[in-house]
């Protein structure tokens, strides 16, 4: 499945860098973080948005300066 989250605190191009390559350790694919809509997209073998949540939880929680909101399946 296809998601896509907004993200608070990204600003250059090394903030989503820094988002991608954070989503792509927790196995999710096809990611992408766009600084000019300030959000991200990716796939995951999951359909549960709740433990997509859950992984993304993690994610930010090891990156205090960002954080997420909005899980939509696109």
């Amino acid at each position: 499945m296809k998601y896509q989250i907004e993200i608070k605190g990204m600003h250059c191009t090394g903030c989503s860098s820094l988002i991608k390559m954070s989503l792509e350790g927790a196995g999710l694919t096809n990611v992408n973080a766009d600084i000019k809509t300030n959000t991200a997209t990716f796939e995951s073998s999951s359909n549960e948005p709740s433990k997509i949540k859950e992984v993304l939880d993690k994610i930010f929680a090891d990156l205090p300066d960002y954080s997420y909101e909005n899980i939509q399946i696109v």
